[in-house]
This record gives structure tokens, C-alpha cells and sequence, in this order.
């Protein structure tokens, strides 16, 4: 069996800090021993998947100048075993997973496939780049299949939508961060969170586009060709050619100096964040709404509209009663509010929590009164409240 740490030839963070490199590779040792022992017999291999995978992960370094790994530890376990079994394994590598990296502080996940399943993985951006990357770090050498013989398109759709949800959460939490100080570790924390958000939202572009390719450095080259036309020149079809031309180009440039971040272990400066945090926002805001209206055909003037919107695709012809749209909203407003909270249950968590996040990051009054319905808090929900629910669901998008 072939384990592959990457301390030789394949590393983990862009910038090669040796400390971090060291660090990663010790942590993957130790998730493979213990998610080894936690299969059993069913074990057949594992391959790292994030951005360690693709070798692009950041770097932080500390107080004392040793380097650590900003990224996730993210694993899909490979498993001899029949596919109705696969679910109760996998929550067994969960733990498994979860209690090793909380021993070594760092954060950690891992998906289970059985083996046959291999070329059956939907088109996720997570799936494609793990394929992509083809880093196995126990098991055979060819024990992922080769990219082409598993996805022969692009992502799905709704993958826009999942990755904008987790991203506007992240940016809420970026908020929580230099609302209580715009300097400091925190205010670090929340720099990589919009750096993540440029990385993001050009993903979404470049899905848009007909153009997503796996790998932020990949797709951040992808991006400049779209960017190389100019204004007056084609850029091809998706809707950044709704875009004031201006604005398209300060996110292509975003997403450039986010990639290039990668290669640079992390400063200790942390300057304007509450500014770059906001403008971040904006951004986000902007890209949501025009992948949301292209995705939906609908034009999308506020958050409100957003969720309604959705609320019709999902319900059919009653929902646009689930946020008082119209005339013919019933009169009992208890029976309405009951049921907006159980036709929004209905929907993917995704489309729950992006008009949601969206509505909070933008904090619009017009537009807060459906953030409780979306997140079934009580109406009369505080601000904190609402942002700790939608970061919290954010995990599970």
C-alpha cells in the first residue's frame, strides 16, 4: 500500500513553509491510523481532498514563527464494504475523525464511498477536485479513477448555490470578528475569510461561464482570460456579462491576489479589515443575485423577492402567501407565519440560508423579516442570534 504524506514531492500549502508542511503530513498520518483502525476490515484506502489536496492550502504562521496549515483536513475513505453499509460507517470514521483532530487542534472531516461507488461520485465542486488532484494518502496508487471516466461536465448548478450560502455565512462570521476588534488574531481570521469569499465568488463566475476548471490557481487563469478581452471585446456567455465591466474586473483582481496569497505565508498585519470585510459583501451580494437570476429567470430586486422566488419553484402556485406577496395572503397571520416556517423546511438548506445570509450581510429592514422564517427562529430573533444560526447551519450545506 502506497502512503503518500507529500513531505517528499507533493506539498500541502502553496507557500511550502516547512513547518507547515511537516505539521500537515503528521496530521495526515494520524487520520489515516485512526480512520485505519475505525473501518476495520472494510479499510481499502483514503485520498485527501480541499485545498490541501490540491497542494494549493494556506499558511499561518504563529506567534513564535513556526508555520501551520490554514485549511481543513478533508477526506474522502475509500471502503470494501456493500453500499447500504457506508452511512453507518462513515459516522463511525466521523468520530473517529473528529476526536483525532481535536486532540491536535485543527479541523478535520471525512466522507465514505464504498468502492464500486467510486465512479458514481456526483459532480460536486469538492468531488471534482479531489478526483482531480488524485491525492491518495493510503491505498493503491490507482485507487481513485481517472477524472474522465467519472464526470464528463461540469458542476451542477446547485452547487453555485451551496457554495455562495457557506460563503455568505463565512462572511457573517467575519462580521461577528471586527465587530469586536479590527486588529489582532481576529481580524486576521476574518482577512481569510474574504480572501476565501475571492475565491469563491470567481468558482461561481467561472460556473457561470461554462468555464470551472479544478483548482484555484487554475481557475484564477481562467478568470484573467475571460478578464483579457476587455469591455468592448466577446466574454462568452454566463452573467458576468451583466456586470458593469469595471466591477467584474475588481473581482477578477480579488481572485488574483487571493490565489496569490496562497504562495505567502500568512502577515501579521491585518490592515482595514472592517473596510475589506464590507466590501466584501458587496461583492458577494452582487455575484448571488445575478447567478440567482440567471439560475432562475427571474429578476431578483431584493432578498424578499429571492425568497420568494424560491418559494414558488419549491411550492408551486400558494407560496407566494408563505411571505404576504400578495392580496390574497390569508387574513390569520399565525396560520401564515406557520406555513412559511413548514414550506421553507421543505427546501434545501442552501436555498434556506442564501437569501438569508444575504439579507443579513446586506441588513436591509425591508428585507429581515424573512430571515427568522428561513431560519425558524422566532420572529422577534436578535441580530446575534440569527448570524450564530446561519453560521451554524453553514456546516451543514
Amino acid at each position: 500500500m502506497a502512503i503518500d504524506t507529500g513531505e517528499a514531492l507533493r506539498p500541502f500549502t502553496r507557500a511550502r513553509d516547512a513547518g507547515a508542511e511537516a505539521r500537515a503530513a503528521e496530521m495526515v498520518r494520524a487520520l489515516v491510523s485512526a480512520l485505519t483502525d475505525a473501518a476495520g476490515d472494510a479499510w481499502a484506502g483514503a485520498a485527501l481532498g480541499g485545498a490541501l489536496g490540491l497542494g494549493e492550502g494556506a499558511t499561518i504562521v504563529a506567534r513564535d514563527g513556526t508555520g501551520r496549515p490554514g485549511d481543513p483536513f478533508e477526506l474522502l475513505a475509500v471502503l470494501d464494504a456493500p453500499v447500504r453499509d457506508v452511512p453507518a460507517l462513515s459516522k463511525h470514521l466521523g468520530r473517529a475523525a473528529a476526536e483525532t483532530a481535536k486532540s491536535r487542534r485543527v479541523e478535520a472531516s471525512v466522507s465514505a464511498v464504498a468502492r464500486r461507488g467510486l465512479r458514481l461520485l456526483p459532480p460536486t465542486f469538492w468531488n471534482m477536485e479531489l478526483v482531480a488532484a488524485r491525492r491518495v494518502v493510503y491505498g493503491r496508487p490507482d485507487l481513485l479513477p481517472p477524472y474522465e471516466e467519472v464526470f464528463r461536465g461540469g458542476p451542477d448548478r446547485a452547487e453555485g448555490v451551496r457554495l455562495l450560502a457557506r460563503t455568505g455565512a463565512r462572511l457573517l462570521s467575519a462580521e461577528r470578528l471586527v465587530d469586536r476588534s479590527a486588529s489582532g488574531a481576529g481580524a486576521r481570521e476574518a482577512l481569510r475569510s474574504v480572501r476565501a469569499a475571492d475565491l469563491a465568488l470567481g468558482a461561481v463566475v467561472l460556473l457561470s461561464a461554462g468555464c470551472w476548471t479544478p483548482g484555484a490557481l487554475a481557475r484564477d487563469g481562467a478568470l484573467r482570460v475571460l478578464a483579457a478581452a476587455g469591455p468592448e471585446g466577446p466574454r462568452r456567455t454566463g452573467f458576468h456579462v451583466q456586470m458593469n465591466w469595471t466591477r467584474f474586473h475588481d473581482l477578477v483582481e480579488r481572485h488574483h491576489a487571493a490565489a496569490l496569497a496562497l504562495s505567502v505565508p500568512e502577515s501579521a498585519e491585518a490592515p482595514d479589515a472592517r473596510r475589506q470585510v464590507a466590501r466584501a459583501g458587496d461583492r458577494f451580494m452582487e455575484v448571488l443575485r445575478l447567478f440567482e437570476e440567471e439560475r432562475l429567470g427571474v429578476p431578483l430586486p431584493n432578498w424578499t423577492e429571492y425568497a420568494i422566488a424560491l418559494a414558488r419553484r419549491r411550492s408551486g402556485a400558494a407560496v407566494s402567501e408563505l411571505f404576504g406577496d400578495d392580496a390574497d395572503a390569508p387574513a390569520d397571520l399565525a396560520a401564515t407565519a406557520r406555513l412559511a416556517r413548514k414550506s421553507a423546511k421543505s427546501w434545501p438548506l442552501s436555498e434556506r440560508l442564501a437569501p438569508a445570509v444575504a439579507a443579513l450581510v446586506d441588513w436591509d429592514p425591508g428585507d429581515l423579516p424573512i430571515v427568522p422564517v428561513l431560519l425558524d427562529l422566532p420572529d422577534v430573533a436578535p441580530r446575534e442570534a440569527l448570524r450564530q444560526r446561519a453560521i451554524a447551519w453553514s456546516a451543514n450545506v
